[in-house]
């Protein structure tokens, strides 16, 4: 049935315009929500530092299309169920807009009478969910259906750096079944958050991936060049220029390859403006998103091509290199859920041979850290610490010798610290997993944040072609009390994605009778 109206769909949805780079079709059923373009700077909100130094950052907030809603919509929890529905005197006319819009889904074949869709639907704009004894989730339908094109798939996540900290979004994919699908955002409400809550503004993020990703894990040995290329970036020229000015190291080593081209927030863009290490020259939160990373004698292309995988263009998957440094070793996972036009609730991917890969890194030393507005200091349990630090350091022992450590010492330090802080009055400091990201050619990697409780950790965009530390930027919320981080709790999500993806727009389709 789900092939059936797809089919229709196909037939009724016209084309009418097109948005950058468009790898997917929006059709808007209800005028609940539309999909908008950030810019990197925030429209100026994020300090003059990390504008003008950090290129991870600023790819990160201007990273896919935010969900924005139109108007409001209140949630109210009751009972241990939640609801929603829009506030304010467009609430009756939103819903008699719901109403119709059903009707023609179904006579225009994009929706299956009575099918799975047809009926969660009709029973209002959003309903509650559960996932086995978890806390109840609200599932928002946006009023809007998209249809990523061949080969792609679309994510759904949270709206990141710049979001209602009240309510955190479940991560989603949309395969590409040749179907429109209702663009549904799963929200889970905070218990700190009030019986009744307003929703205005961003709300999700949407996407296009590509699902044709296979990383593999390897040691630091059975990929040097990443430990030199780590050194070579650290070099003591690097520290020297550091202590006194932004060294804009990063820029200049993916200059206008990255995906930070398009990221541009008034002259924050790879090309224009930004060092990369940024703020970590200053000690802003771009150090940590630019990462501590690794280049690869300033290529590019040169150290990411050696047979590590595909790149663009390339029949076969892509292929990404997990090198592991040290103790705690991310782990690989794959999307084997996704959402089709058969219904709400998500099913296994049957796709054969193409995956959707990614990399999750847990952390590796407990710690807590306390804000006070002023201050912000990190408090790691100093054992743990000292035996990663250590094994970190005995891995590049065994690849580089120890003459290597002794004529890097900075570069190694640098990284085996662990926690860098930021300077006075940031509630900012980053997290430095042991182990590097390496993409083909032309592919980066999105570092999506998980947020715990009083923290969230921020999202960034790496040319990991280029340069492959994939460190965590700590946003601390929480004032005069601590947080707490414990071993193995999750920290983020690595996604590969290729660079012509980063800024993707879509095509817009109507109604057959619009």
């Amino acid at each position: 049935m789900a092939a059936a109206a797809a089919a229709v769909a196909a037939a009724a949805a016209v084309v009418v315009a097109a948005a950058g780079d468009a790898r997917f079709e929006v059709l808007d059923a209800l005028g609940l929500c539309r999909l908008t373009r950030r810019t990197g700077d925030l429209d100026g909100a994020v300090p003059l530092r990390v504008a003008k130094a950090c290129v991870p950052l600023l790819e990160g907030n201007a990273f896919g299309l935010q969900i924005t809603l139109a108007r409001p919509i209140e949630v109210r929890r009751r009972l241990g169920s939640l609801r929603a529905e829009p506030a304010g005197e467009h609430r009756e006319a939103l819903a008699r807009a719901h109403r119709a819009a059903l009707t023609r889904l179904v006579s225009q074949g994009f929706l299956a009478p009575e099918g799975a869709w047809h009926r969660a639907l009709r029973g209002g704009l959003a309903w509650t969910c559960r996932k086995g004894l978890g806390p109840p989730r609200l599932r928002l339908w946006t009023g809007l259906l998209v249809r990523p094109d061949p080969g792609l798939w679309l994510r759904v996540a949270g709206a990141a750096n710049r979001r209602n900290a009240l309510i955190e979004v479940s991560e989603a994919y949309l395969a590409d079944d040749g179907a429109f699908v209702p663009l549904v955002v799963e929200l889970r409400v905070r218990d700190e958050a009030p019986q009744r809550l307003q929703l205005e503004g961003e709300i999700g993020c949407i996407a296009p991936v590509l699902p044709d990703v296979q990383i593999e894990a390897c040691s630091l040995a059975d990929a040097p060049e990443v430990g030199r290329a780590h050194a070579e970036f650290y070099d003591a020229k690097y520290f020297a220029v550091k202590k006194g000015q932004v060294t804009r190291k990063y820029r200049r080593l993916v200059g206008g390859t990255a995906g930070g081209r398009n990221a541009s927030a008034g002259g924050g863009s790879a090309g224009e403006g930004s060092a990369g290490e940024g703020s970590a020259d200053e000690g802003s939160a771009g150090e940590g998103s630019a990462g501590e990373g690794s280049a690869d004698e300033g290529s590019a292309g040169e150290g990411s091509a050696g047979g590590e995988g595909t790149g663009e263009g390339s029949a076969g998957p892509a292929r990404v290199r997990l090198v592991v440094a040290g103790p705690a070793a991310p782990e690989i996972t794959e999307v084997t859920e996704v959402t089709t036009a058969a219904g709400p609730d998500p099913v296994l991917w049957r796709g054969g041979a193409r995956r959707l890969a990614s990399i999750v890194v847990r952390n590796a030393v407990p710690f807590r850290a306390t804000f006070d507005g002023h201050t912000l200091a990190v408090a790691p349990e100093a054992p743990r610490l000292a035996e990663g630090a250590a094994a970190v350091e005995r891995a590049f022992a065994r690849t580089f010798g120890d003459d290597f450590l002794a004529a890097n010492r900075g570069a190694l330090w640098y990284l085996t610290k662990y926690f860098t802080p930021h300077p006075p009055g940031e509630p900012h400091f980053f997290v430095k997993p042991w182990a590097f990201t390496r993409t083909p050619p032309g592919w980066s990697s999105l570092l999506d944040g998980v947020n715990g409780d009083g923290y969230d950790v921020m999202r960034g965009v790496v040319a990991t072609d280029a340069f492959f530390a994939t460190p965590a930027v700590f946003h601390v919320r929480r004032l005069g009390a601590p947080i707490e981080v414990p071993e193995g709790a999750e920290l983020l999500r690595i996604v590969p994605i290729p660079r012509d993806l980063l800024r993707a727009g879509f095509r817009e389709a109507r109604f057959l009778d619009a």
